[in-house]
């Protein structure tokens, strides 16, 4: 499967204590279902789904679906200060890690 073309910037909120976040690392579980994997809440640990999701839209080409080449995307900024949290990430936990 082609992660990009089932990534996802999605909009969470945890049912335990309220809290919200967003993630540019929100991936549909399969192309043919708008069912997505679950990210961890960082106070609670307990899987939420995403309560509303959108295409991305590429910061360097501002397509959707990006049209960047994989040079491209491997050489775009990260913002050390936010990296990944793998270990809420569901995706990353079921064996298929986001990055690769």
């Amino acid at each position: 499967k082609d992660n990009m073309s089932l990534r996802r910037y999605g909009f969470f909120r945890c049912p335990s204590c309220n809290a919200h976040w967003e993630s540019s690392h929100t991936y549909k579980k399969s192309q043919n279902v708008e069912i997505y994997h679950k990210q961890d809440c960082k106070k609670c640990h307990i899987g939420c789904e995403p309560y509303r999701v959108e295409r991305l839209i590429c910061s360097i080409c501002k397509t959707q679906p990006c049209t960047c080449t994989a040079e491209e995307r491997r050489a775009r900024h990260n913002d050390p200060n936010k990296p990944h949290r793998s270990d809420l990430c569901h995706k990353c936990r079921s064996g298929f890690p986001c990055h690769g």
